[in-house]
């Protein structure tokens, strides 16, 4: 299965990366993590390495940033929700 954004997506999904970089979601990190890597998927849907930097790159911007536990963790909720989303 091959995920091609459109570039309406891919507009918005570099707005939400504009936004987390200058108003990072500090009280609410692992909300943060998940639009950071969701908005990432978006712009580099085929480059995993491109996905990761930009991801780390937004989470170093958070005053406590979350941990490697911390980022599987929110990687699983975002697993469940997809899951969730697919089976309903």
């Amino acid at each position: 299965m091959r995920f091609k954004p459109t570039k309406q997506q891919q507009n918005e999904a570099m707005a939400g990366v504009f936004e987390l970089y200058h108003n990072p979601i500090n009280e609410k990190r692992y909300d943060h993590y998940i639009r950071a890597l969701m908005y990432a998927v978006m712009l580099y849907p085929n480059n995993v390495s491109m996905v990761e930097s930009i991801t780390e790159r937004l989470n170093s911007r958070l005053i406590r940033p979350l941990s490697l536990k911390e980022e599987k963790q929110a990687r699983m909720h975002l697993r469940g929700w997809l899951q969730d989303d697919l089976f309903d």
